[in-house]
């Protein structure tokens, strides 16, 4: 930088100095003061200079695994970009501002204790940053053999030029001389993976045709390229409105290109290309819905069947399902799956008409569920976007069998269909056409990864085609964007291609299945979720809308941080502490996603919560967040909701019983008597029996400490115990895998409120003593020493090492002994427990009340306090609400007014018209929400002549006396003076 005045008798200093040097830039935001004096002295000016680097495209492995602790984001896994810090938060809770900023989207409270956020919460570690630049990194593609050591603030550069980066064109030897590719491209098999299809004009096709005057295909394709680019620009960034003017949406736009398209085929029906780009449109209506939230008003307002008709159609649907082995109570897969059977059924046996009423009831179970299908797979309606796309690339492909584009995107919408015979088969074709397209081999290796589901013949085959689609889509990350103006369906080497995302997340579990890697420049598996979870995070930030595609990267990313967290257990000597802040971490996403809650969720939870309390049985918040899972699975009626209701009590209770005692100690009682925890340690003697027997020389590797280690889980029923050695697959989503989330404790949150979940002051905690971690050791500078070759990326770092790498051996964050914090969460989670029973109703109501007295200024505790007294005695509960301190009226929130709300209500309901109370909360209620929500309240108060009432509140939520003249003339027109 190089900052001029007008005058050059001015000083100038940069940053304290005068001396105007080079600035060196943090790896994320750098601040550059630059003060300006007169040329006299008597007055000068600091001008704030903010330079923000562009984050980079790959996972950073840092050499030192100190570094890997302290820099690490809880978010991403790997190192912080901007952090930034939550004022009061001790020890500081750091995340990089990208996915804070995601985390308190909508729901402001800290992610790891759930505090409110106050005001200027937000503290930019620029320090942080400063030091974090400096450190000792790997190169990105040391897996691939190169061995250089860098600073942080020069992986960038070297990256892009790095000789062992993967080759941008793929030999074609690899795929010319297999089995298959012979087999297919022989004389007696060629062109046998072709599946007839009649192209055929569809009425959704005719509606869109708009053929006027000498319009000709080149104007209308030129015009479709033009909406094209003007829907891309008008596309909303996160935080703006959805509001646009008649004509003016990116749906609008998109609409148009369509129609182009559309009135362009019917003048040349012939030609492929036309097909394949009105595909591309229609497929782009489905992204501009799930990533952006732009719906037709048609779609937003379609209405439910409800009542007698549903029943009705439900008994259909369950009578279809026994004709196809589905008994019982199937589930909403097994109903769609048997729609989905019978309708083929009637189609082959030419029964259309049956056939096209089976569809309406597929189209309705689907919608009726309020999501996708199967959170992404195509439905059988012709009105899916996905499926009109489906239709259209099949159209491309019957006029141009040898377009390997055109094989390449029917192929990969059957796998959107679960569908991977015929994928594969397309997909083959599509790589015999091109056999070095990188994307047409990753995609075969998730068809082939779906049929076989286990390691197979072709397993290398499918690894190595994984990662060529892995390091092609790092390869165009380093790139500067020319995607712009491309239509998400025709940009699939995007981080927002679900696709390519839950393929990576199958490579890195396959890898930890394998005895060995199949090559010496295959990335471990570690190495590969790691990426997967950095790749998922930023894709989350590029998608303002929380529709199925973020559902469906929330999934992955949560799996990926789930199979790190295992890894890291494996090798879990020395380091408890870095464990319990990844469970804490994972803990939190899964609170604050948006995936409903379902088994597999509140499993992978309950799994999360038990490790971290293995790892640090006496941290009071391991405890409190264990507990809230116990207390998730009761509200979602697990198969052992009771005991699952017992174990959350007694976690709550050791929870608030170690408060101002050492967070390191043995576990206590109310832990060792839980049934996971005996499963767990029964399961820990038994390996330690087991290795006792081995020959000598084969020595059992050392616990953890206070006889905490890894260990397997086999859990009794009802008690599910934490996966530790080995990977545990929650699901076989495969590609089509959709949900979206609750937060540990959805299931308490108060009617009429948002997610604002459980919340307090953090000036509400105390402790006997604020120890900070010892962290600051990575100020002191970095020596860039050589390394050996054999050194790899940072991942290696938590296995054993080397003694030939002093650096990388287990380590702790040591410091001051840590002392567990006094807070009102841990007995709010005990006080929602007691709450799920009427034995224990009045013990739930004391700790409410403990909470309000602790932290005043939580909603949650009045409001459920309220909830349990409304029942039974009405106006205790307005009592409880009315002990909340309410701030000036400028400074209230919805959260705010929904207390004065309920007052307002249970006041009115049991007539208490007279209650002081009552004008002084509808006015309240009245500043915040308006005049029109109390409207039929003034109406009930109008027609029990309380005047004084209605002229009080008026006149208060119009910041006027009752007296104004104003007031006075409108009051004589309603007829209350």
């Amino acid at each position: 930088m190089q900052p001029l005045v007008p005058d050059s008798k001015m000083k100038l200093a940069m940053n304290g100095t005068e001396v105007i040097n080079s600035i060196p830039l943090s790896i994320g935001d750098t601040v550059i003061e630059v003060e300006v004096s007169s040329a006299d002295g008597t007055k000068s000016q600091v001008y704030q200079i903010l330079v923000t680097r562009h984050q980079l495209p790959c996972f950073i492995s840092f050499v030192d695994i100190k570094d890997i602790m302290i820099y690490e984001c809880p978010v991403s896994l790997t190192a912080f970009y901007r952090p930034v810090s939550i004022r009061g938060s001790d020890p500081k809770h750091v995340f990089s501002a990208p996915y804070i900023d995601i985390l308190t989207r909508r729901s402001k409270v800290d992610p790891f204790d759930e505090t409110p956020l106050g005001d200027n919460w937000r503290c930019q570690e620029h320090e942080l940053d400063r030091k974090m630049t400096g450190s000792a990194v790997h190169c990105c593609y040391a897996y691939r053999g190169c061995t250089s050591i860098l600073k942080l603030s020069d992986l960038g550069l070297h990256a892009k030029d790095c000789t062992f980066k993967p080759p941008t064109e793929l030999d074609a030897k690899v795929v010319t001389e297999t089995e298959w590719y012979k087999t297919t491209t022989s004389g007696a098999n060629k062109n046998d993976s072709q599946v007839s299809h009649n192209i055929k004009e569809r009425g959704w096709e005719k509606r869109l045709q708009q053929v006027f005057g000498d319009s000709n295909v080149g104007k209308l394709t030129r015009e479709a390229e033009e909406q094209a680019r003007l829907y891309k620009q008008r596309l909303p960034k996160a935080g703006d409105a959805l509001h646009y003017e008649e004509g003016s949406s990116p749906l609008d736009a998109l609409h148009q290109a369509a129609i182009a398209y559309a009135s362009a085929i019917k003048l040349n029906p012939k030609d492929p290309n036309l097909h394949f780009q009105l595909g591309i449109v229609m497929e782009e209506y489905y992204y501009a819905a799930e990533i952006y939230g732009l719906k037709k008003k048609s779609e937003e307002d379609e209405p439910e069947l409800t009542g007698a008709k549903a029943t009705g159609k439900d008994e259909e649907i369950l009578a279809i399902c026994k004709l196809h082995g589905f008994h019982g109570r199937p589930t909403l897969e097994q109903q769609l799956k048997a729609l989905d059977l019978e309708f083929h059924q009637l189609k082959d046996q030419g029964q259309s008409g049956k056939a096209d009423y089976i569809q309406t009831l597929f189209v309705w179970k689907s919608k009726q569920a309020g999501k996708d299908v199967k959170a992404g797979a195509l439905s059988l309606d012709e009105t899916s976007p996905l499926m009109q796309a489906f239709l259209k690339y099949q159209d491309a492909l019957s006029l141009n069998p040898n377009s390997w584009v055109y094989n390449l995107h029917v192929g990969r919408l059957l796998l959107l269909q679960e569908k991977h015979k015929e994928a594969l088969m397309f997909l083959q074709t599509s790589l015999v056409q091109k056999p070095d397209q990188a994307l047409t081999r990753f995609y075969i290796g998730i068809a082939v990864m779906e049929q076989e589901k286990e390691p197979c013949t072709r397993t290398d085959e499918c690894v190595m085609f994984l990662q060529q689609g892995l390091e092609n889509l790092l390869t165009q990350l380093f790139l500067p964007s020319e995607s712009s103006q491309t239509l998400q369906a025709a940009n699939q080497i995007s981080l927002l291609n679900i696709q390519l995302l839950k393929g990576f997340l199958q490579l890195g579990n396959l890898l930890r299945k394998l005895p060995k890697k199949p090559s010496d420049i295959t990335p471990t598996s570690q190495q590969v979720l790691h990426i997967v979870a950095d790749f998922a995070s930023k894709a989350l930030c590029m998608c303002p809308h929380r529709g199925a595609v973020v559902q469906q990267i929330e999934w992955v990313l949560l799996e990926a941080s789930y199979g790190l967290l295992e890894v890291l257990v494996e090798n879990s000597s020395g380091r408890e502490d870095w464990i319990g802040r990844r469970c804490q971490a994972l803990s939190a996403l899964i609170r604050l996603t948006s995936i409903p809650a379902c088994k597999e969720l509140l499993n992978m939870q309950e799994k999360v919560c038990q490790l971290g309390v293995i790892a640090s049985p006496c941290s009071s918040n391991a405890l409190y967040l264990l507990g809230l899972a116990q207390l998730a699975q009761y509200d979602n009626n697990s198969e052992n909701a009771q005991q699952s209701l017992m174990d959350a009590k007694l976690s709550f209770s050791a929870s608030i019983s170690l408060e101002n005692m050492p967070i390191n100690g043995p576990p206590k009682q109310e832990i060792t008597n839980q049934a996971w925890w005996q499963a767990w340690k029964a399961a820990e003697e038994a390996k330690v029996a087991k290795k006792v027997e081995q020959p000598a020389g084969k020595l059992p590797a050392p616990p953890m400490a206070s006889s905490r280690g890894k260990g397997t889980n086999p859990s009794p029923k009802g008690a599910p115990a934490p996966a530790i050695t080995k990977p545990t697959p929650l699901s076989t989503r495969g590609g089509s895998r959709v949900g979206i989330v609750a937060r540990g404790a959805a299931s308490t949150a108060p009617r009429g409120r948002g997610a604002s979940g459980s919340t307090a002051g953090k000036n509400t905690e105390t402790a006997s003593a604020k120890p900070k971690l010892a962290n600051n050791t990575s100020g002191k500078p970095v020596k860039l020493a050589p390394v050996p070759p054999a050194a790899g990326p940072a991942e290696k770092s938590v296995a054993a090492q080397p003694e030939t790498k002093p650096t990388l051996v287990p380590v702790s964050v040591t410091g001051p002994v840590q002392v567990n914090r006094v807070s009102y969460v841990h007995r709010l989670g005990l006080a929602r427990a007691l709450s799920r029973t009427a034995e224990t109703l009045t013990d739930a109501c004391h700790l409410y009340e403990e909470v309000i007295a602790m932290a005043p200024e939580v909603h949650d505790s009045y409001i459920e306090l309220a909830d349990i007294l409304v029942k039974t005695n009405p106006l205790a509960a307005v009592d409880v609400y009315c002990k909340f301190p309410l701030k000036p009226v400028q400074e209230q929130t919805f959260d705010d007014a929904f207390i004065t709300g309920e007052i307002v209500r249970l006041l009115m309901k049991h007539e208490k018209y007279d209650d002081p109370r009552l004008p002084a909360n509808m006015i309240a209620n009245g500043k915040v929400l308006g005049l029109g929500g109390l409207e039929k309240y003034m109406n009930i108060l109008e027609d029990k002549l309380k005047t004084n009432v209605l002229k009080t509140v008026y006149a208060g939520i119009h910041n006027k006396p009752v007296d104004d003249k104003e007031l006075q003339n409108f009051f004589r027109f309603k007829g209350w003076v």
